[in-house]
């Protein structure tokens, strides 16, 4: 049994809850269909290249989706000559369906096992992802060694300064790599958050669970599925089909990059928080020092040095949720690279 018309996210929205699992051959390698969005790719020439890519864990980003469907059709349709071992993941294909970011909860903050604080829809589907990646993970016996990857790709709400950028999870020792960061830059990401602490999102958790090089990146803004510019993701697109066929990284240079690291998360901690924007600001605009960002019943938020700024601001969400980052511009000397 072959994937009908090649078409993954097809499927995935056809059977949203389950679907029986399948195995098939294709002109590169083997795949078996795992669950409803999961689907898991074998190259027939071995490879110690393990890729995660992982779409719709908010179920209206919905650009990510279709790009990676295409490359999916490429290699099952034989035009991409698959080399390295895949597993693609359509998060929520229920909230897809219904063209929203979730139904319950946020399907993003149920990784590291916080789906066992929570009933419903998103905490099975996030302990089912975790599983389907440490299935994947797992070494195949004639294998020394295993170059783990993890790209965790999403639109955001509103605009951005950068259009693109990814978030590098927490990383205890503070040593990042260089290699990933040219790779981003090749996938056209012009800044790159730095994480402060561990949080529970898809890309730390295959990060610090499995050891994996793991992203959560922003490809863009959200729109309705057929209504995404698909040339805007050209770039991530080239670098992925490079990835996919040869093992390789694309490479562009790291001094292009704008840099951050994360301040403060400022958490919703009352009914009357409020931030002073307006509703249209964009990721990663700066603010002057002492202006107060944001305000509640209980506490209030102030600008600590000029230029420091937002990303992901939005008050739409339950008391104790993130609303949003405050990040200052990092210098590269300032990092750790290997």
């Amino acid at each position: 049994m072959m994937i009908p018309n090649y078409d993954f996210l097809a499927l995935s929205l056809a059977n949203q809850i389950s679907i029986e699992p399948f195995e098939f051959s294709f002109a590169s390698g083997k795949g078996r269909v795992e669950e409803t969005g999961i689907l898991r790719l074998e190259p027939s020439t071995p490879s110690e290249v393990s890729l995660v890519l992982s779409v719709g864990i908010h179920g209206n980003e919905t650009g990510p989706i279709e790009v990676v469907n295409q490359l999916v059709k490429s290699i099952l349709r034989g035009k991409l000559t698959l080399g390295v071992r895949m597993l693609v993941l359509i998060g929520s294909p229920v909230a897809a369906n219904q063209a929203k970011r979730f139904c319950e909860v946020n399907l993003n903050r149920l990784f590291c096992g916080a789906w066992q604080q929570f009933d419903g829809y998103e905490a099975k589907r996030a302990q089912r992802l975790e599983k389907a990646v440490t299935d994947f993970y797992a070494l195949p016996t004639d294998q020394t060694k295993q170059i783990r990857l993890h790209y965790d790709l999403h639109t955001a709400i509103r605009g951005s300064e950068h259009e693109k950028f990814a978030v590098y999870p927490f990383i205890e020792n503070a040593v990042y790599s260089k290699t990933q960061l040219g790779f981003l830059a090749a996938c056209d990401v012009g800044a790159i958050l730095f994480s402060h602490q561990p949080t529970t999102t898809f890309s730390y958790y295959s990060q610090k669970i499995h050891g994996a090089h793991a992203f959560t990146v922003e490809l863009g803004k959200v729109f309705p599925f057929g209504q995404n510019d698909l040339s805007r993701f050209d770039g991530i697109k080239t670098a992925l089909t490079l990835l996919l066929e040869t093992g390789n990284l694309a490479q562009s240079p790291v001094e292009n990059l704008s840099l951050f690291r994360v301040l403060d998360s400022l958490i919703k901690e009352d009914e009357s928080y409020e931030l002073n924007i307006a509703q249209d600001v964009k990721n990663f605009t700066p603010f002057e020092v002492g202006f107060v960002l944001a305000t509640s019943a209980k506490s209030h938020y102030c600008i600590k040095q000029t230029g420091d700024a937002i990303v992901f601001p939005n008050t739409q969400l339950p008391i104790g949720q993130r609303a949003g980052l405050m990040v200052r511009p990092l210098k590269m000397d300032d990092l750790a690279l290997f």
